[in-house]
């Protein structure tokens, strides 16, 4: 997770795990395989905070704690103005880095230094 926020130009200042959210009714489904137990996770960036974890077959990315309310793609994936679901890890690197650009062009100047100073003063995870 870590990396794949790096690669996308983001600032990891702090990560939380958090249970799987899709693991709930449909346990059953992944008992042979254990493939997606992966856990999700919150992570603080410079620009607040953002939800990533495993449903069945996709990434889902979801930004709504951030002040961003924009698409990040024209693909054919289920979105929304605060989240989009990849089909793959190299689908989910490329909307988190359109996600980034998207929230720095969205941002003032004087947003992103004061998000910036907030950040060094919060401990690293």
């Amino acid at each position: 997770m870590h990396s794949l926020f790096t690669l996308a130009g983001f600032n990891v200042l702090r990560a939380w795990e958090l249970p799987n959210k899709y693991q709930g009714p449909y346990a059953y489904y992944y008992q042979d395989t254990g493939y997606r137990r992966d856990p999700w996770w919150l992570v603080k960036t410079e620009y607040g905070l953002i939800e990533i974890g495993w449903r069945k077959r996709v990434i889902s990315i979801d930004w709504d704690d951030t002040d961003l309310l924009q698409t990040i793609t024209a693909d054919d994936v289920t979105k929304s103005p605060t989240m989009v679901h990849a089909w793959s890890i190299e689908k989910a690197l490329e909307y988190l880095r359109a996600l980034r650009k998207a929230l720095e062009s969205h941002q003032t100047p004087a947003a992103v230094a004061r998000t910036s100073e907030e950040a060094d003063a919060s401990p690293r995870a």
